[in-house]
Order: structure tokens, then sequence, then C-alpha cells
């Protein structure tokens, strides 16, 4: 088989545990003849390059920032890195040229959410069977890590797109039970979707002996190896062995902003430890696996793990392990044979397994050794692994795209679609090139609603009529002023479609909207609404300023997103004539967030297609230039009041105080997205400015007041630079990106 593994991680260039598991299946994969590539982001430098290029058991290494346009490319608006190491992966397999028999992504970064949504609406990777695997979901390393309340908008995206590849993949599998059960309850996947393989890992033959075994407990040389954060069950550790004075331990692994309030977690402990506890930076491999080879007892009690390396190296060096049985370790160790197994969460558990099960089992501990070292050989069998990978291929070949479910929508089929395009205001040219490309569509059984909402142009009704002469498949209606929403609901009542796409007068439709979309719907069940990605572009320019795709996750909690709107959505007619949803005229321009929230208090779902399908015109005299920002506090205060479901309240609020705090004003003034996307970091920012900035701001105000004129010219020369100086910066993200 030809396989691909994508990952960001592979030991001994990217950090991370998911490298480990990266170069022993390649390895594993290799020795039993499969051809195995590795899709991943190349180094910085020339010589890890040419050193990773020659990997050990891959056949190729492919970089994503080989692929054509993807050193200029533009940048995205949301989740930025995330999505463009997944398009460029995408990509990159893609162009490989050759077709693959199996393609792996790591759930963890969300590498694949562009190439599985591809898959199950496309087909674009052919029979190639694609999968997710579990390692260490982002959200519930938080969730384990208690620091949800610490990160911001940026680091939530990127959870939430990692949900959407594990419950679009057409494969997903899981090292351990453990994680399998806990992903299908967050995420709804039923459990019997998730196979089961285990990690392959290459381990010696033999273990190290001990040339005496201890007699006593205080005898025991006791370590805790790996991240330094609550999950692990560090916190309980610390507490159990401030109970246990007579013994001592040495917690060796990277520290982390995980305390309470952002801050250094090894700080954070050493102030609860006792004197017996003591903290030491992480080792490289080499020297890991001989400190485990000195070393009686590894103390691993995670609240939450998944399948962690350490535990099967630490028994495969013949060390007795106590693991936290909330994890993939209960799967590993049976307790008082291969291990101890705790209660993660209680500290007193730890002190009772220590003093009572492990004092029992002294005169056992070399029996121990043993079964734990066959046990963890047995767990890692290579052999094993690329069965289980041979058998995921066998049992799901052909099964990645999602079957016709809808063959009415297929546009085979040719339903009608009905294209609405509000007009209020604009000129011949911004309407005509709308109408142009509604025109243009590959697809052609349309309806075009132009939709007069009481213009005060004196012109509105001549460019109206001119509008209607380019096409037979365009109809003018007309209504008093009313607004955005008012102007879609009147179309929609009148629209002849199954179908309703939605086209604000100065956006763009590309030519294969309607098609895709189509395809979308015949294929995506119970999807009454899909939205694409756009590219957002200055008025008299034809420049992408960055491609935005809107993320899959409950509205709710991406209300402060709304700074470029989102209303270029293909819709179910449905929606409107079946469960009675209306575009809400109170909201003004952020109806169609108002629509999205409802759409979601009905469990009505909203498929995203990750590839661009129209473009938005930013310009001076748009509505939510004029309209929007004046009003928005008001706005967002009513699509709470009116349209947020329930149940969404507490992390509702904890993304907008985020999001809208100091790093949102920052943000504003200074045309750096980055500001209000790591709050935590903004707020450090902040206090490292001098009290000058400060006072500067307070005179300034005060000027505003009594010169107003002069204010406005001292306004106009400070944006100018902050535009100047985000223009600086993008160019600069851009070649660091």
């Amino acid at each position: 088989m030809r396989i691909a593994i994508v990952s960001t991680e592979v030991r001994g260039f990217h950090t991370g545990g998911i490298g480990s598991y990266v170069v022993e299946a390649g390895a594993a994969l290799a020795a039993a003849g499969h051809e195995v590539w590795l899709i991943t982001h190349a180094p910085n430098e020339a010589r890890l390059r040419a050193k990773m290029k020659a990997l050990p058991g891959f056949a190729k290494v492919a970089f994503v920032d080989d692929v054509p346009g993807a050193s200029d490319g533009p940048r995205f608006g949301l989740a930025r890195v995330t999505l463009r190491f997944a398009q460029l992966a995408h990509d990159c397999l893609l162009a490989a040229g050759v077709p693959f028999d199996y393609i792996e992504f790591a759930d963890y970064g969300a590498a694949g959410c562009v190439a599985v949504a591809e898959q199950r609406l496309f087909g674009s990777h052919g029979d190639a069977v694609v999968s997710v695997a579990l390692h260490s979901p982002t959200f519930d390393c938080w969730q384990h890590n208690e620091v949800t309340h610490v990160y911001g908008p940026l680091q939530r995206e990127v959870a939430v797109l990692e949900h959407e590849a594990i419950a679009l993949a057409p494969v997903v599998w899981s090292p351990s039970l453990n994680l399998a059960q806990t992903v299908s309850e967050r995420l709804g996947r039923p459990l019997d979707q998730v196979e089961t393989v285990r990690y392959p890992m290459r381990i010696d033959a033999a273990i190290s002996p001990r040339a005496v075994e201890p007699s006593e407990l205080a005898d025991l040389s006791m370590l805790y190896c790996g991240r330094i954060e609550p999950r692990k069950g560090v916190r309980e550790l610390v507490q159990a062995f401030k109970q246990m004075p007579e013994l001592a331990i040495v917690c060796v692994g990277a520290d982390g902003n995980t305390a309470p309030m952002g801050t250094s977690e090894v700080a954070y402990l050493q102030r609860l430890a006792s004197s017996n506890v003591s903290f030491a930076p992480p080792l490289g491999r080499d020297a890991l696996l001989a400190k485990l080879r000195e070393t009686d007892v590894v103390v691993l009690p995670s609240r939450w793990d998944n399948w962690p390396n350490m535990c099967l190296e630490a028994m495969a060096a013949g060390c007795i392990v106590i693991g936290g049985r909330n994890s993939g370790m209960a799967e590993m160790i049976s307790h008082g044979e291969t291990g101890f197994l705790v209660d993660s969460t209680c500290p007193d558990d730890l002190e009772r397994v220590i003093r009572e099960d492990l004092r029992a089992a002294l005169p056992r501990l070399a029996e121990i050794r043993d079964a734990a070292a066959h046990r963890s050989r047995e767990l890692c069998d290579p052999s094993k692994y690329v069965a289980a990978i041979e058998g995921l291929v066998a049992g799901h070949r052909g099964k990645g795209r999602w079957p016709i479910t809808d063959s009415r929508a297929l546009p085979g089929a040719s339903p009608r679609v009905s294209i609405i395009v509000p007009y209020y205001n604009e000129g011949p040219e911004l309407v005509g090139a709308a109408i142009d490309s509604a025109i243009a569509q590959s697809y052609g059984n349309l309806e075009i609603l132009l939709v007069n909402d009481g213009s005060p142009r004196a012109d509105a009704t001549a460019i109206l009529a001119a509008m209607a002469t380019r096409d037979p498949r365009v109809r003018v209606l007309s209504k008093s002023n009313g607004g955005l929403a008012t102007a879609r609901n009147h179309a929609i009542e009148q629209a002849a479609g199954q179908f309703v796409l939605c086209l604000d007068s100065d956006n763009i439709l590309c030519p294969d909207y309607v098609e895709a979309g189509l395809q979308v719907f015949a294929r995506a069940k119970d999807t009454v609404a899909l939205m694409p990605r756009f590219e957002p572009f200055l008025d008299g320019t034809t420049k992408s300023l960055a491609v935005v795709q809107a993320l899959p996750f409950d509205r709710p909690l991406a209300l402060f997103r709304n700074s470029l709107g989102d209303g270029g959505a293909m819709l179910r007619r449905d929606v409107f004539t079946t469960h009675g949803v209306r575009y809400d005229s109170v909201v003004d321009c952020y109806s169609d967030w108002a629509l999205w929230l409802d759409l979601a208090r009905l469990g009505l779902r909203v498929q995203v297609v990750p590839r661009t399908l129209y473009h938005y015109r930013i310009r001076s005299q748009s509505m939510m230039a004029e309209h929007a920002w004046d009003t928005h506090l008001a706005m967002l205060g009513l699509l709470i009041e009116r349209h947020l479901p329930d149940g969404n309240q507490q992390e509702m609020l904890v993304n907008l105080t985020q999001g809208w705090g100091v790093g949102a004003l920052l943000a504003a003034l200074g045309q750096q997205h980055h500001y209000w996307e790591e709050p935590t970091n903004t707020a450090q920012l902040v206090q490292r400015v001098p009290s000058a900035a400060a006072l500067f701001a307070s005179g300034f105000d005060e000027i505003g007041r009594r010169r107003p004129k002069m204010a406005a010219v001292g306004r106009a020369a400070i944006l100018a630079a902050a535009r100047v100086h985000g223009w600086f910066k993008r160019r600069h993200e851009a070649r660091d990106v």
C-alpha cells in the first residue's frame, strides 16, 4: 500500500509526543513492505531539511511549504496557522501525483480538517481511506488542565476545527478505549465507529536487571516524567507526597502556563510542595531511557491521558509503574501484577496504593517487573499495529465519501436555485458585477431575484431595468425600505427555488458556487445550509486580503467574529417554509448571525465547505461600514437577548469578555489581529507599556474635548501610522508563516 502520514510533529525535528508515534509508525509500516510518505512542514535550517528528507522508514518526505504558491498564498483570517497547514497538506497530497491507499491525520492541531471535509463532500482523494488518529484533542487537554478560562479565540478555533475533523472523518481510531469513549460522549460519534489501534514501538529485547531489590519503601527511587500540568495528575502527586514525608520523588518534564492565572505550573507547585518533591527540566530521549534503567518506581497518576508512551517505556525498562486508572494506562496495567492503578483525582488513594499495595508487593518486585516488560512488548508489537492499519484499509475502502441522501439536490436532477440580491444604493458597476457573477454560474436552472429595498437613488429604476436585460432569469422585485433582512425575507417569500443563495450586491460569486453547493446538499445528511470560504478585497482592487472560512462550531461562541459578515450562504428553502426561520430586521447588519443562532437553537445542521466560492468587497459606503460599528454593542446585546440558544451563556461570556477586552481595543488601534486572539499575551504587553503612553492618551482625550478639529487631524494621523505599521507587520508575518 501507499500510505501518507500527515503530521506537524516528527520526533527529532518538531517537538511533541505525536512525533514519536509518527517515526515508529513509519518504521513499522515500511518494514512490512508498505510505501510510506511523510507530509509535514519544513525545518528552518537547510541542514535539518536534508536530514528529515532522509528519515529512515519513509519512502518520501514532502514539505507542505514546497507546494506551488505556498510562499505567496493568501493568509487565513481565522485559525490562521492551523487552517493554512491543513489546506497546504490537502494541496500537497493532491500535488503528489500518485494515489494513496491510506491517509492519516492527527487529531491535535486539526491537520486534517480540510482534507477530511473534501473527502466527505467531494471524494477529492479518490479511494484512499482517510483517517483521524486520536492522540490528545486540544479541548480535552484544556479541560483536564483546568485552563479553558485562559485560552482566547484563536485557540478555541483550533479546538473546534479538531472537533469537526473527528466528527466528519471517514475513519477514526484510538489507541485507548478510554479516549474513544471520551470522544464519543463529547462529540456524539458512536463508540462503535471508533476503531482501536495500539501504537507501535521498537523496544530492546531485555530489561535492565536490578542488583538488589529494595526491601523498604524508603529505599525505592521514584520518578515522575512527563509534562508538568494538571491533567497528568502532578498536583495530586504533590499533595500525596506531602502526606508521605519519608519518601522522595523527582518530577522531570517541561513546564507549562497551566497555573490558575495562566502562569508557570512548576512555580505554582513549588509553593505547594514539600521538600521531598523536586522538579527538573525535561531530558533528551537517550538520557531519559538511561534514567529509567536506574529508577525503581515511575509514578504517572494522570487524571486523563490517552496512551502514554512514557508508561510503556517505563514498563519495558523494568520499572514499577503506578498509573492513573482514568486513562489508557488502565488498559496497560493489571493492578498488582504488571504495576498499580490509582484514582487519579484522589491524593489519598495514591498514598494508600504506595503505603499498602506497593509495600505488600516488595517481595514480588522482580516478578512484577518481568510481567510489566512482557506486557509492554505485547502491546507495542509493530506487527500488530501494521495488521490493524491493513484491516482499517480493507474494511473502509471506498467508503470515504458520503453517499447520496437527497438525489433531488443533485445538479443532474436540475433543482431550481433562487439567487437573492438585495439592492439599495449601489451604482451600476457594483451591482452589475454581482449580477454577472450569478449569470455566469456553471449551473443553469436559476432565478435571480434583484430586490429594490426602497432605494433613494434617482436612477435606481433605470439601473435595475438594465440589470434585468442582462439575462431573462433576472427578475426585479420592489418594496419599501426596511433594510437588508426584510429585503431577503421579501425575496424568499416569492422565490420559486428549492434552494436559496444569498448574494449581497457588492459580492461576487465564483462560477462553480451553485454546482458545488448542490453536490454538498445531495450528500451532507440533514444539512439545511452551507457556508463556504470567501476572500475579502478592498473596493477598487482585486487582491485578496485573506481567506475567511466560517468555523464549524456553535455560533454563540463566535458572536464577536462578525467583522466581515458571512451572508453568502446557500440554504434549503425549507429553512424558511418548514421551520419558520426569518432574517431578523431588528439586528440590522447582523441578521445573518441571528439566523445562524436560530439554526443552532433548532438543532439544524450548517455544513462548512472548505472552498472559496465567493468574494467579499470591503467598501467605505457599505452597510457594515456606515452603521454596524456605531451600533455594534446594541446589536450584540440584541443577538444575545433575542437569539442565543439556551445552555451557552457561560462559555459565550468567557469568549466575549476575552474577545472584547483590552485585546480588541489594541487590535482596532494597531490593526494587529493577534492582540485580541491572544488575550493573555496582550495583557502582558499592556503591562509593559510605559506610563507615558497612558498620559499621552489622557491628554489627547482632553484636546479632543476642547479642540475637535485638531483632534480629528491627530486621530487621522495616528490611524494612518497604524495602517502603515499594520502593513509592515502583515508582510513580516507572511514571511514568517
